[in-house]
């Protein structure tokens, strides 16, 4: 049957009592409407693609009003004209994988297999991220990215937006040369923040104070593991999940299997070190030094409890990671070079040890103090600096 296809005629229209009813449109070649036995009823288009007959389903009525089901057989018409075929470029596009799809895949191959830190990827994935699973990749475009950059920084900081684009960066690049989405890398040309590179360090006074936070701690898990962290410089979870299996206080050695550096580390232990693993009560009872109640079978989580003793010394704006920072600078202060100094806090490279020798500010303070005896004492210019 063929008719002008209007509003009112495809509300009408009846099914047949079986099989299919077909309505051909005879103004506008290979749109029809089809009418199953059920009543439902969708726009098709039909014609030749490449010398082959096929149907191609538009969308269903009354979700797609008979103007949105013209345009769309307009564009399919267009498309095959330029040699295009309508059908298969669907079939693409059902297959497209979705950000979920790559996001499961990045973890699984990449993820898990090359990164210790692949747990943060998951959180990143499944939090920041998780509004996005069901978009094809394709979709996704720069603008989103610069917009969901821009709201992290405002909302969790520069830092955590600059992790999340350095995140969503490596797995296009990754999903893109497994050929999981074709065309360019929505991250491209996207800025990272600029950060501030931390300095902060505990000075003699705040140390004293910290100290005698410490004494008022009521938990003697967490009244060890922070004076831990200033002697060792150990990271956080270094020593949240150290097992007296690889402690040897008889030796002062602590073997650690597996660092960020991707390697395994030797800490010799000093003196009230050895004692403080000595005073745990964990020792001879636990695998771990610091058992907890969790999943992991050790502590996890610091925050809260460095946040009273930080507030009890005086110190609010002093981070976690700022006792690693101040065992560096106050080996840095007394002389150390910076190979041992890396050695101490395991680090791969002598550039990640160089703020250490920016910190130390001792022999620029002597210099200028000597400068300024002579500039305002009249001494000769000629006097040489004490080594």
């Amino acid at each position: 049957m063929e008719a002008k296809l209007t509003q009112r005629l495809v509300e009408a229209a009846e099914p047949a009592k079986s099989g299919q009813t077909f309505i051909r449109d005879n103004e506008l070649t290979g749109l029809a409407l089809r009418i199953t036995a059920s009543g439902a009823k969708s726009f098709i288009w039909e014609g030749r693609i490449r010398g082959r007959p096929r149907r191609i389903t538009i969308g269903a009525y009354p979700a797609l009003s008979v103007l949105l089901a013209r345009k769309q057989a307009v564009k399919i018409r267009a498309a095959i004209a330029e040699g295009r075929d309508p059908s298969q470029e669907r079939e693409t596009q059902r297959r497209e994988p979705t950000f979920g799809d790559l996001a499961d895949a990045y973890m699984e191959r990449h993820a898990k297999a090359h990164k210790r830190s692949w747990k943060r990827d998951e959180a990143a994935i499944n939090g920041t991220l998780s509004k996005w699973r069901s978009r094809r990749v394709s979709d996704i475009s720069p603008d989103d990215v610069a917009r969901l950059h821009e709201r992290i920084g405002k909302e969790k900081g520069r830092y955590a937006a600059n992790r999340t684009l350095a995140l969503l960066r490596t797995m296009f690049n990754v999903g893109r040369h497994w050929r999981l989405f074709v065309g360019p890398n929505p991250t491209e040309g996207i800025r990272m923040f600029r950060e501030e590179k931390r300095e902060r360090f505990l000075s003699p006074d705040e140390l004293k104070r910290v100290n005698d936070a410490l004494t008022e701690e009521p938990n003697e898990s967490w009244r060890a593991y922070f004076p831990l962290s200033l002697l060792l410089g150990t990271r956080r979870n270094e020593l949240l999940s150290a097992k007296w299996a690889d402690i040897d206080l008889d030796q002062r050695i602590w073997r650690l299997p597996m660092t960020k550096a991707g390697r395994s580390h030797l800490l010799p232990l000093p003196t009230p070190v050895v004692e403080i693993f000595r005073s745990l009560p964990s020792r001879g009872k636990s695998d771990w030094v610091f058992p907890g109640w969790g999943s992991t079978g050790h502590l996890t989580e610091p925050k809260k409890v460095w946040q009273r003793i930080r507030t009890r010394a005086g110190v609010p704006d002093v981070r976690i990671h700022d006792l690693r920072r101040t065992l560096g600078s106050w080996l840095s202060g007394q002389g150390y070079n910076l190979q041992l100094i890396g050695k101490a806090l395991n680090h791969s490279s002598v550039s990640t040890t160089q703020i250490y020798a920016r910190l130390d500010i001792n022999p620029l303070r002597e210099a200028l103090e000597r400068n300024a005896r002579l500039m305002l004492g009249g001494g000769a210019q000629t006097e040489k600096p004490a080594n």
